[in-house]
């Protein structure tokens, strides 16, 4: 029988408020073996970070307090370990990989200088011992050209090099638990399936003990051994990965697993008429260097795109990060500059200047995958929803203002006392709500989604899918569903758009192309989208 390496008994953690103690975990115990992959699930605010933190004492302890419990590491209770002793255990026995890289790294040093910190101070080495590790660590998670790359900043890899980097880093002292906290969450399917074969690859190789702290339900049915379910802090069920996938004992699990997207779209007629067509839209952007701006090369995030949006359709535009998705939205929106030729009820507003366009811009609407960045924190509400209303309808009085918010909020499942509230003080999914209102109260036809659900936990995510297949059929809308998670555009998109490099390789109906793809990029995406 495999030893216990990490054992969390009956543990609870406590946040000190000016409104009073908040519980955030209470009374949890589980344990993770060596050489096993245990998985901790649940909707954001359930605890799984909170747990995590604990482990590694990530808390403020001024202002957290562990009322009851134990964490033995190796025998040993870390709660009780003074803080000289823990900093030792931090990185060298037990690492972390954060859920985003970019603000991990530390964007003003190199990723050299980040990498052999850690081998300095835990293992002592030389300069020199020190330089050699972390060009093998580079090189051993996969990053091209890794004696190059040691002179790089973070801004300059792409997402799935950065988090990459952060493998590397936490494994520079060869621990023995690594607890991975949402790694996969921001990557496309194809980085992801990498990171993931990754981090299995070098647990077999050293026999790493893992946490995976995850929403995805997916991946952790493909890599989990062992599942613990948490929610409003406390550990509702715990089982083997075949057991709980198969046979779910708790409410709650039952309700996470029927949380994966299933097909909401509307059906569209075939004489539905076009709202929107493209014929060689190019967005290139020009390289240039020296005092004199010179033009050394051309980005084309967009070239000769050909395509057309129906009246009440959905079109989904997958591929992966820098294949031109939402730059081409944007360019069908008439937001970012472009040539070609864009109808729109086929009227040419590739011809219109911007004075042309501004009364057109009701019509065309964006909901963002952050709703917390696109919403101001200053506003309230009704100052966010009303903006639009006061710049497209002038002629508004104030109560019929009103009147068109709430109306359009409870259209959207949100009450009128939410009028006089502010961003911060609702969760993911009421803000991307609040986000859709915006949209709605301006009685577009044409709305761009970028990535609205990449954000939310899963069953937050099926509640604004539906929502927004509800607002489809209920107002003719039409979407262009740019995404990189292909079970969301299965479920939204009566037809669909493969996009790499600027360039459409594939295109056709949704459930041909994502289940009998003819292109090979398309395959290779398919294929990832089932580890993801």
């Amino acid at each position: 029988m495999s030893e216990a390496l990490l054992q969390v008994e009956n543990l609870s953690v406590t946040f000190r408020t000016q409104q009073g103690d908040v519980e955030a975990v209470r009374d949890i115990s589980f344990d993770i073996d060596r050489g096993q992959t245990v998985a901790l699930v649940g909707e954001s605010g359930s605890g799984k970070s909170v747990t995590a933190l604990s482990i590694l004492r990530l808390h403020d302890e001024q202002v957290v307090s562990y009322p009851a419990g134990t964490i033995r590491y190796d025998g040993k209770n870390l709660l009780t370990l003074d803080e000289d002793t823990m900093r030792a255990y931090r990185g060298g026995k037990i690492a972390m990989i954060f859920q985003e890289p970019m603000t991990s790294l530390n964007p003003v040093h190199k990723i050299g200088a980040q990498l052999k910190e850690s081998l300095l101070v835990h293992k002592q080495l030389s300069p020199e011992e020190a330089t050699a590790n972390a060009v093998s660590l580079l090189d051993r998670v996969g990053i091209p050209d890794p004696q190059q790359r040691m002179n790089d900043y973070p801004h300059t890899l792409s997402g799935g090099q950065r988090q990459r980097v952060m493998i590397a880093m936490a494994l520079a002292c060869k621990p023995d638990l690594l607890i991975a906290d949402e790694p996969t969450t921001a990557l496309d399917v194809t980085i992801q399936k990498q990171i993931l074969e990754l981090l299995m690859d070098l647990q077999r190789e050293e026999n790493l003990s893992i946490l995976l702290i995850t929403h995805n339900l997916n991946l952790v049915r493909r890599y989990a051994d062992r599942v613990c379910v948490m929610q409003h802090g406390k550990l509702v069920e715990q089982a083997d990965s075949e057991t709980l996938f198969a046979a779910p004992e708790d409410d709650y699990t039952k309700y996470l697993l029927d949380s994966e997207p299933d097909s909401r779209i509307a059906t569209v007629q075939p004489e539905s008429e076009s709202i929107v067509s493209a014929q060689n839209v190019r967005c290139h952007f020009p390289i240039t260097r020296g005092f004199f701006n010179k033009q050394v090369d051309v980005v084309k995030a967009v070239d000769d795109v050909d395509l057309q949006l129906h009246k009440g359709e959905t079109l989904g535009i997958v591929g992966e990060s820098g294949s031109g998705k939402t730059t081409l939205g944007m360019a069908l929106l008439r937001l970012t500059e472009s040539s070609g030729r864009i109808r729109f009820r086929g009227h040419p507003i590739s011809d219109y200047a911007e004075k042309q366009m501004r009364p057109l811009r009701r019509y065309f609407q964006v909901v963002f995958q952050d709703p917390f960045s696109s919403l101001s924190p200053r506003m309230t509400v009704d100052q966010i929803v009303s903006e639009g209303l006061k710049l497209h309808f002038p002629d508004m009085t104030r109560s019929q203002r009103q009147h068109k918010i709430i109306e359009t909020l409870d259209e959207v499942g949100l009450d009128e006392d939410v009028l006089w509230r502010y961003p911060h003080e609702f969760s993911g999914g009421q803000r991307q709500r609040i986000a859709i209102a915006r949209t709605m109260v301006l009685e577009p036809e044409v709305v761009m989604l970028d990535e609205p659900t990449s954000a939310l936990d899963v069953s937050v995510q099926k509640q604004v899918l539906t929502l927004l297949a509800d607002l489809q059929q209920k107002h003719q809308l039409s979407y262009l569903f740019i995404s990189h998670d292909l079970r969301v555009v299965k479920a939204m998109s009566h037809r669909v758009i493969v996009m790499r490099s600027g360039k459409i390789v594939e295109a056709g109906d949704t459930e041909q192309v994502l289940e009998h793809p003819a292109a090979d990029y398309t395959r290779q995406l398919a294929e990832a989208a089932l580890y993801s």
